[in-house]
């Protein structure tokens, strides 16, 4: 294998590192928007709970 084709495949073996990377990055940017989706239904989740547990018990409610 002459200089030039070690070169080329060097080049090639970049390039296909570049777009394995970008295709990273891209499902780690959808995993983020994913996580922060499911962080903000938490916390309205939350506070749900928080308020129904703040709310005065009714004298029916005995069970």
């Amino acid at each position: 294998m002459g200089i030039s084709e070690k070169v080329m495949e060097a080049l090639r073996s970049g390039i296909l590192l570049n777009e394995r990377v970008t295709t990273l990055i891209d499902k780690v940017d959808r995993v983020d928007q994913d996580v922060r989706k499911i962080n903000d239904r938490l916390i309205r989740l939350e506070t749900m709970v928080e308020i129904a547990a703040m709310r005065p018990k009714l004298s029916g409610d005995s069970k």
